[in-house]
């Protein structure tokens, strides 16, 4: 049998980042794993890395310089919109090459991605095993399946062959490592940037947050039960030990799983192999609830440096009744100082413009961030991901607009809480978060309770220019963001350095505390 030329296309940024032509790309984990498995079965696999929109004529030039025989397109629900434009040209200039997609977006809304012009396949669920079976069968016959579990096809007749969805794997050894040599890997965004990098050692979430597509995920398949799924640890290693091999300048690796110490046995017999074997710094995404002292220590003595950690809004009942996330502040923030003081730099995630939310409730979320004296902030505007809890939510509520651009920054129409208000707080929230923080640093008691009232009164005074202030502040920060993309492409010594410095006195600071 002769291999298939399988050509990957990864639109790989947003509509803000569409025609900056020099902004590096990043990793990602399904299609380096697919490479592998593709590549294992004889298979040539290419990747097209797309940075930014091209034209129509850049486009298709670049995709027959491939000269590929299968085409398989990664849709993001935020590239849905650019996805669907480049099917489209395939499908007027090259009509007789089969187009496939996986990734988030055809995964959860299949009914969907199936229909458009120029998509003959779509993967819902995990890919390797499917298709490897899918171009196994395209190199014996010189076309497509209809029958391949995990696989909606369309036949040659127009009807779509809706196949159900096969066991995901269960044991993540059993699977190729990632096939790194796809990307460009030394210049990826983390690596370029911060010789940092981006690793995944798992599979799943064992948590049904309603904002998150986790937990749809895992209800495509009949066992959800083992739905989270880890490297064993002395595999995990030997992945690190591989992409060390492959690029030995790498001072630090981002583990980008859901959670990296959901499994708390699991984690220890990791972190005493890591820090014997790998010994380097890292970063992780962690949960509150499942940090104590004895994890943090161990975070600290293994070389974590930096957690990023899911706060989302700043109120208990908020959270409980529709994110499905019950934390208490009080142990948040006792978490939070836990790991300052172990000296691990905190960046907390906070979603905005959630269904129901109201302007007093993100000050409540600013207000949160203060008291655990985050040293970062990771704000989104809420979307309305398919099939998720709390685009239901949504919906029930009258929000959501079909008219709505899919690229627009809010998504939802709340008439509590207006568009101007949002991109006050979202454009002024480290502003306010500082100015909390000096309140709670130098007040205590009545004092403090007289001077947060007077300044929740003027943040939310019918007259307050929010507005204004928002639409400005907007402007500055795409300046700055703008500034540190030249930096980082340009002069990548000096970013470097900056970021380093950056983290060093947060750190510091924290520890110190």
């Amino acid at each position: 049998m002769q291999g298939v030329n399988v050509l990957f296309i990864y639109p790989d940024f947003l509509e803000a980042t569409k025609s900056a032509r020099n902004i590096p790309g990043s990793y990602n984990e399904g299609l380096a794993s697919l490479s592998a498995v593709l590549k294992q079965g004889g298979h040539n696999v290419q990747l097209y890395h797309m940075t930014f929109m091209p034209d129509r004529e850049e486009f298709l030039e670049k995709v027959k310089s491939f000269a590929p025989g299968i085409i398989g397109i990664s849709i993001r629900t935020s590239a849905l919109g650019f996805s669907q434009q480049l099917a489209v040209w395939l499908d007027e200039e090259m009509p007789d090459i089969f187009v496939m997609t996986g990734m988030y977006h055809p995964s959860l809304a299949p009914e969907e991605v199936i229909a458009l012009r120029g998509v003959d396949a779509v993967c819902i669920g995990e890919g390797e095993a499917a298709c490897l079976e899918l171009v196994d069968h395209f190199a014996q016959h010189g076309k497509l399946a209809t029958d391949v579990g995990s696989f909606w096809v369309k036949g040659e007749n127009g009807e779509i062959h809706k196949n159900p969805v096969r066991p995901y794997i269960l044991n993540l050894d059993e699977l190729p490592f990632p096939d790194l040599d796809l990307f460009d890997y030394r210049n990826l965004r983390s690596n370029a940037q911060q010789n940092t990098a981006e690793v995944i050692v798992s599979r799943g979430c064992i948590y049904s947050c309603t904002y998150c597509a986790n937990a749809q995920l895992r209800n495509i398949y009949p066992d959800k039960k083992n739905y989270a799924r880890f490297r064993s640890p002395e595999n995990a290693i030997m992945l690190l030990e591989r992409v060390l091999e492959k690029d030995p300048g790498i001072e630090c690796f981002s583990f980008n799983d859901a959670i990296l110490n959901v499994f708390e046995d699991w984690f220890y017999d990791f972190a005493a192999l890591y820090k014997e074997r790998i010994n380097k710094k890292y970063v992780c995404n962690l949960r509150f609830d499942l940090l104590d002292e004895k994890m943090i220590g161990v975070l600290a003595d293994t070389g974590c440096y930096l957690v990023t950690i899911g706060l989302e809004n700043g109120n208990e009942e908020f959270r409980k009744k529709y994110l499905q996330r019950s934390m208490e502040n009080e142990h948040i923030i006792k978490v939070s100082q836990m790991l300052k003081s172990a000296g691990i730099i905190v960046n907390a995630y906070n979603i905005l413009g959630l269904p129901h939310e109201t302007l007093p409730l993100s000050l409540e979320t600013v207000k949160l961030n203060a008291r655990m004296h985050t040293d970062n902030v990771i704000l989104s505007f809420f979307y309305p991901y398919p099939t998720t809890k709390l685009r239901d939510i949504a919906e029930e509520a009258g929000f959501i607009d079909p008219d709505v651009d899919p690229h627009d920054l809010i998504q939802l129409r709340m008439p509590g809480y207006t568009r101007g208000d949002l991109m006050y707080i979202r454009y002024s929230f480290m502003k306010l978060m500082k100015k909390y923080r000096s309140l709670y640093a130098g007040f205590a008691g009545e004092e403090l309770e007289r001077r947060e009232s007077k300044l929740d009164g003027k943040i939310l005074a019918p007259g307050h220019p929010r507005r204004f202030i928002g639409a400005y502040r907007r402007l500055t920060h795409r300046a700055v963001v703008f500034a540190k993309r030249i930096a980082s492409r340009y002069l990548p010594a000096i970013y470097k350095a900056l970021r380093r410095s950056r983290d060093k006195r947060a750190g510091a600071a924290g520890a110190n505390r």
